[in-house]
């Protein structure tokens, strides 16, 4: 088998395996209960604002020279 038909391959192994794109939401680190690490859940956390933009166009890679 050639590299480009092994690269082929395997490109098309790994396309198949993508995950559908996720909704964007969002959620604030509170627990109800009282002994935890994580906030206490109170009224300001029922209206957590959601992200604008999907997390792909939301990171930035920086690549050193």
């Amino acid at each position: 088998m050639t590299l480009a038909r092994s690269l082929e391959r395997a490109t098309a192994e790994i396309l198949r395996g993508l995950l559908p794109e996720r909704r964007l939401r969002s959620n604030a680190r509170v627990v109800r209960r009282k002994m935890s690490n994580f906030g206490v859940k109170r009224a300001t956390h029922r209206r957590w604002p959601q992200p604008t933009m999907p997390v792909g166009q939301a990171i930035a890679l920086v690549v050193p020279p």
